[in-house]
């Protein structure tokens, strides 16, 4: 993933933006200069004795930065472990497709999906001959700031995104636009956004808003909660506590304590302004995550007893009831996909 630093030995265009572009059949020397902008990794060619095209640019700044690579021949890149961060990425392919293995699953990255990623665990990205792979690094920080600003209240934990999108439905597709338009004004030495600094934050702003409306992630209901912004403050205070102690056994009256308001006032508030009660609310954000940690998890290692009493559920029956209802599949089907995948 992307350094947050000016490259050494690159010449920023401008000084709000640092620019990387380089071009070698070599792949020692590919490695060698990439590993200034991403984390340390090794390549490796499917077949011997191909001649490689390898070109790698980079644009961008320390919240938010794109960047390309391509190869002209398969290979394999195996990306190290490294401690966790700041950053989230996107990955996706401008033409052709690359594979990514990641946490024991294998995702396809093509022109139809893409994928968002962390850092942490070490990966491996399986490019095909005709491949040019796309990459976004944001600020996990910048991102739940304009989170928290979106929803009316404070994010207590880090936000989690799942990690495909479909990029040919309708919010895949304005994504992907919201995308190849930044990466245009990024790149133009003559766009506002690299003369400007309020152009450069108002794109910034504009992307990670972007993204956190377009993928699935843990405050999703949350953001996309209608009459949000009429709320009352002991709602949205009740609705951060929720999300922060969901897997807890919260009562109502635990909830209402927290907002500083009666139990009936606090009734009486989710009605009018969430259509739900209170403790219908902590049932969805616990189903949310139990459904996350099910599609994340290994079904060799998890079971799904263990995740739904970590997210908060202690009677297994209920637990499948209400997940089936809310996505249509048993729980354990979810768990167990992978097996079939």
């Amino acid at each position: 993933m992307a350094a947050h630093h000016r490259l050494n030995g690159f010449k920023p265009e401008s000084a709000l933006v640092d620019d990387c572009a380089f071009r070698t059949p070599r792949l020692d020397e590919f490695e060698e200069v990439v590993s200034k902008a991403i984390i340390g990794h090794k390549l490796t060619p499917l077949h011997r004795g191909s001649d490689f095209d390898c070109a790698f640019a980079f644009n961008g700044w320390k919240e938010l930065c794109i960047f390309s690579m391509s190869f002209g021949r398969p290979l394999t890149i195996e990306l190290d472990a490294e401690e966790a961060d700041d950053r989230i990425g996107f990955s996706m392919t401008s033409k052709g497709s690359c594979d990514l293995l990641w946490k024991g699953r294998r995702y396809k990255n093509d022109g139809s999906r893409g994928l968002t990623f962390s850092s942490g665990p070490p990966k491996a990205l399986l490019f095909g001959e005709d491949c040019v792979g796309l990459g976004m690094v944001m600020s996990r920080h910048r991102i739940a700031e304009i989170g928290a600003k979106l929803i009316g209240c404070d994010i207590g934990e880090p936000i989690e995104f799942e990690p495909e999108l479909r990029l040919d439905d309708g919010l895949g597709r304005s994504w992907l636009r919201l995308v190849q338009y930044a990466a245009g004004e990024i790149s133009n030495p003559h766009s506002f956004v690299r003369q400007i600094p309020a152009a450069r934050l108002e794109l910034e702003q504009t992307v990670l808003t972007g993204f956190l409306l377009t993928h699935t992630h843990t405050y999703s209901r949350l953001l996309h909660q209608p009459q949000r912004a009429a709320a009352p403050h002991h709602v949205r205070r009740a609705e951060a506590y929720i999300e922060t102690h969901f897997s807890e056994p919260l009562s109502l009256a635990d909830i209402a304590a927290e907002a500083g308001v009666s139990a009936r006032s606090l009734q009486n508030g989710f009605q009018d302004f969430r259509q739900m009660s209170p403790m219908a609310f902590l049932r969805a954000v616990r189903l949310q995550h139990a459904h996350l940690a099910l599609l994340k998890a290994d079904p060799a290692l998890a079971s799904m007893a263990e995740i739904a009493v970590g997210n908060g559920f202690s009677h297994m029956g209920e637990f499948s009831r209400l997940y089936k209802r809310a996505y249509g599949v048993a729980p354990r089907e979810t768990l167990l996909k992978k097996l079939r995948a």
